[in-house]
């Protein structure tokens, strides 16, 4: 049967090629027939592109990565910027962290505040007893205040009263009796002055500006990267909707295709480079399709809500030029820039330091005072002075070496900080112009692009010499333009989300306002 088949077919195309040459009957048979045999076997070549085409079969026949990714059923949720502001603050799990560890660094505070403040701490004891016929109940009521003061001073205040009662046979003997205690100790050398004393409750309060600092970097980074996300889901949108129009200009640009050939304008095998386009597009757009559902997936993480919402960014960014005035920003950056802030606050803390280690270098010379009156009791006074230094402990000045090291490698740390936060301010503002200048030349080549593939589809519909791969090739770079400009969007809005992350005013910006206060 195939052997049948096949000379069928053979003798179908001798007969085609014996009529070509009686078309011709002047001309030799030497040349006739070579150029009979060229055009039957370009006849049966674009038949077998035209048969074999993937435009003609089914879309069941194309493998799975072909095929379009199944949306999500449930409607999708619209999300602008400032929506997912609000839920990651509601919901993210490092910010949550941060609250709960400014619970702790309050109680720090609080105690180191704490210092100077009186201690009160009365004590109350009841006992009895029974002898024979004899019962004694004694009754002791304490109560001790102890209290700090800034110049380093102690101060002890104690009170005793007690109460005893004899019941024998009837007969009560009652007796009361109190004692005051009053001791008063005051450092003359090492622990005396106000600077010294302080010095805890200034470190304690500088420790918890640290905190506020770092509190303030952990929700602005936090609030950044879901920022960075949700333009990446806007960017991986807006790529799905470039290649779905793509894919639809290419499969319009096939049926032209098809009619011209129809209309024996151009080759039948021009088209298999049109199909070829298409499958082409097909590819990028599921590409675009999975990098869309990782960035949902992306910025569902960041933000901590069900992975199975489905959500979409409904914002689309409207870009215009932000003109930037080095001075000023300058001056914003020494206010609220973290990095800055911190070197200020690790300067202080060791100059501190420093105070502190050569403090414990000092003979240790104080002052007692010791008061004592009780009932029946003769009052007893008594006033000293107490002297001590230990010999022989190298470890005290190797401290003073080390915190004096320690406040000069800050001293230099803050001074190359500062130095260094005029030029990083210049390179982030250059990069907010630069990226503003692709954007402007990313429009121009989109601009340029489509202009080009619409004159040589009009070309094509009103029969001009247009190949079709010239049409497949203005495609592909329109669709290039256009991810360019949207990547070159996204990248100028970054730069100024950058920018303001480097300055330290996010919060500002999205006006999130942190209570410093007991009531935080």
């Amino acid at each position: 049967m195939k052997i049948a088949l096949f000379t069928e077919k053979l003798c179908s195309k001798n007969m085609k090629i014996i009529k070509i040459i009686k078309l011709f009957p002047l001309l030799p048979k030497a040349i006739l027939i070579p150029i009979a045999i060229s055009l039957v076997f370009y006849e049966s070549l674009a038949a077998f592109a035209q048969n074999n085409s993937p435009i003609n079969k089914t879309p069941n026949s194309y493998p799975s990565i072909f095929q379009p990714v199944t949306p999500l059923k449930n409607n999708p949720k619209k999300l602008v910027l400032q929506d997912v502001v609000i839920l990651l603050l509601a919901n993210n799990t490092e910010i949550k962290n941060a609250y709960l560890d400014r619970i702790i660094q309050r109680g720090e505070l609080a105690v180191a505040e704490d210092k100077f403040r009186p201690d009160f701490t009365p004590t109350l004891s009841v006992s009895a007893n029974k002898l024979g016929d004899t019962t004694n109940t004694n009754s002791t009521l304490d109560a001790r205040v102890v209290m700090k003061i800034p110049t380093g001073a102690e101060i002890n205040f104690g009170w005793s009263g007690n109460t005893q009662t004899n019941n024998n046979n009837a007969i009560n003997n009652n007796g009361f009796g109190q004692n005051l205690q009053l001791s008063f100790r005051q450092p003359l050398l090492r622990g005396a002055g106000t600077k010294v004393n302080r010095a805890s409750v200034k470190l304690a309060r500088i420790s918890e500006q640290s905190n506020i600092i770092n509190l303030k970097s952990i929700l602005t980074d936090t609030i950044t990267r879901s920022i960075f996300a949700y333009r990446e889901l806007l960017q991986a949108q807006e790529r799905v909707k470039i290649e779905q129009l793509s894919l639809k200009n290419a499969q319009e640009s096939l049926e032209v295709t098809k009619a011209l050939i129809a209309a024996g304008r151009i080759a039948p095998v021009e088209i298999v480079q049109e199909e070829a386009n298409i499958a082409n597009r097909r590819l990028s757009l599921v590409e675009a399709q999975n990098s869309l559902e990782s960035s949902k997936l992306a910025l569902l993480a960041i933000l901590d809500i069900d992975k199975n919402t489905n959500i979409e960014a409904a914002e689309i960014p409207k870009v215009e030029q932000v003109k930037l005035d080095l001075d000023n920003l300058k001056q914003t950056a020494i206010k609220n820039q973290p990095s800055y802030l911190q070197s200020q606050l690790n300067l202080e803390t060791n100059k501190i330091g420093l105070v502190l280690a050569k403090d414990e270098k000092r003979w240790d010379l104080s002052l007692n005072l010791d008061v004592n009156d009780g009932t029946n009791q003769t009052n007893d006074a008594r006033a000293g002075l107490i002297m001590s230094r230990t010999i022989g402990d190298v470890s005290l000045q190797q401290r003073v070496d080390e915190a004096r090291i320690t406040l000069q490698k800050s001293e230099n740390t803050f001074k190359d900080i500062n130095e260094n936060l005029d030029i990083e301010l210049q390179d982030r503002i250059r990069n907010v112009n630069l990226s503003f200048s692709q954007l402007e030349l990313a429009r121009q080549a989109t601009e340029l692009s489509k202009r080009q593939l619409d004159i040589e589809q009009q070309k094509q519909k009103l029969g001009g010499r247009t190949r079709v791969i010239d049409i497949v090739n203005f495609q592909n770079d329109l669709v290039q333009a256009q991810n360019a400009e949207l990547f070159a969007t996204i990248q100028y809005l970054n730069a100024l989300t950058t920018l303001d992350q480097f300055l330290g005013t996010t919060l500002q910006t999205w006006n999130i306002e942190i209570d410093t206060g007991d009531g935080e």
